[in-house]
C-alpha cells in the first residue's frame, strides 16, 4: 500500500520541480524566435493601409481597412517585435519599393535608390521614409504561446519572412496586375478573337482618357518614369485585359491601371469591321 501511495506522491513531486523549467524554456524559445523576425522584411497577405492594424489570430482584420498598393502597403521592416499577454506587437516601417530592371531582384527599398541619388534635400527625403511607421497586433490564442503557435499567427498574417537580401518579388505581367496591383482592371476575358497591330488590322484610336495622378509617395520621393501597359480595346471600344508590362513601383502602376481602364476608344479594324485588339501603351509620370 505504500508502494502504491509513494509512487504517484513522487511523480507529482518531480512534475511540479520540472514544470517551471519547461515553462522557462518554451518562453525562451518563443524569445530567441521573436528576435529573429528583428530587423526581417515580411510581406503582408493583405496590404492593408493604416498606421495601426489588429488581427485575429486566424489574420482577420479587426474592423475595416482598405487595400493599397503592393509597392507601398505591401512589405514591412520589422523593427522591434513583442510579446504582450494574448498578443504579438509589431513596430515596423512600410517599406515603398522602386522598379530597377537593371537589378536581381528588380524591385528595391526607395531608400536604396534616394542614397545613390543626387536628389535636392535627400536626408530630408531619407528621413521622411524611414519615419513611415506602422504598429501591428496579431492575437494569440492563449498567453503562455509556444513557438509553434507564434509562428501561425504570424503566417496568417505574413506571406513567409524574408531577409533584406533576399526578398522575393513577383515577375511584371498578368502576376502584378491581378495578384498584387489591387486595382480595378475591367473586363476579364471574353470569346471573341484578339488581334494584334499589323497590315489589314487598323489599331484603336482613344476617344476619351484621363491622366492618371501621382501617388503621394512618389511625389514625396521625387520619383518619376515612365511605365507600359498591355491591354486589350474590345469591338465596342471598352478596355480589358490590362496587364503591368514594365513597372515603376510606388503606387504608380496602380494608379496607371485605375486611369487607363477608364478609356474609351474607337475600335481596331479588320476588313472594315471593329475587332478587339490588343495594344501597348505608355504612361509618363513627371513632376516637371
Amino acid at each position: 500500500m505504500k508502494l502504491r501511495t509513494t509512487i504517484p506522491l513522487f511523480a507529482t513531486v518531480l512534475l511540479a520541480m520540472l514544470l517551471p523549467s519547461l515553462v522557462a524554456k518554451a518562453d525562451d524559445d518563443v524569445e530567441k524566435q521573436l528576435k529573429d523576425y528583428a530587423g526581417k522584411t515580411l510581406t503582408l497577405r493583405h496590404f492593408y493601409t493604416g498606421q495601426h492594424l489588429s488581427f485575429q489570430s486566424d489574420g482577420s482584420l479587426v474592423g475595416s481597412g482598405e487595400i493599397g498598393p503592393w509597392t507601398v502597403d505591401g512589405q514591412i521592416e520589422v523593427k522591434h517585435i513583442k510579446r504582450h499577454g494574448h498578443a504579438l506587437q509589431i513596430e515596423g516601417r512600410r517599406v515603398c519599393l522602386v522598379f530597377d530592371s537593371k537589378r536581381k531582384p528588380p524591385y528595391r527599398d526607395v531608400l536604396a535608390s534616394l542614397a545613390e541619388s543626387d536628389v535636392k534635400d535627400r536626408d530630408k527625403l531619407e528621413k521622411a521614409f524611414r519615419e513611415k511607421r506602422v504598429e501591428i497586433e496579431i492575437a494569440l490564442s492563449s498567453d503562455k504561446p509556444d513557438a509553434k503557435e507564434v509562428s501561425s499567427a504570424m503566417n496568417s498574417v505574413f506571406l513567409d519572412r524574408q531577409s533584406r537580401s533576399g526578398i522575393s518579388f513577383p515577375t511584371t505581367g498578368a502576376n502584378i496586375s491581378t495578384k498584387f496591383a489591387g486595382s480595378r482592371q475591367g473586363p476579364g476575358p471574353s470569346a471573341e478573337p484578339v488581334y494584334f497591330v499589323k497590315p489589314g488590322i487598323a489599331p484603336p484610336r482613344t476617344l476619351r482618357t484621363s491622366e492618371p495622378d501621382f501617388s503621394e509617395e512618389a511625389r514625396q520621393a521625387k520619383y518619376q518614369g515612365t511605365m507600359t501597359l498591355f491591354l486589350v480595346v474590345d469591338s465596342s471600344g471598352a478596355v480589358r485585359d490590362l496587364q503591368i508590362g514594365t513597372p515603376l513601383g510606388m503606387g504608380l502602376d496602380d494608379r496607371a491601371v485605375n486611369a487607363v481602364s477608364g478609356w474609351k476608344f474607337q475600335p481596331g479594324t479588320k476588313d472594315g469591321r471593329p475587332v478587339a485588339v490588343q495594344i501597348a501603351v505608355e504612361i509618363d509620370f513627371h513632376l516637371y
